[in-house]
């Protein structure tokens, strides 16, 4: 990883942080951390509409806009 170069290289985590635009404690921990992190998405979130989905639906089919 670049930021782990970096530090080796001398440069301080603030230098760091303004090289890759990133907060200096990010890189504190990009560069001390053993491991690339890993991100995953979640799964979405229900609405607050779901369970009104099927009635809004019906009303929409009775009323022609």
């Amino acid at each position: 990883m670049e930021i782990r170069n970096d530090r080796q290289k001398g440069l301080n985590y603030a230098g760091i942080a303004r090289k890759y635009h990133i907060d200096p404690r990010t890189a504190k921990n990009y560069a001390e951390g053993g491991t690339r992190p890993v991100y995953s998405l979640t799964d979405s979130k229900p609405s607050k509409q779901d369970p009104y989905k099927e009635q809004i639906i019906i009303w929409l089919e009775e009323v022609p806009y």
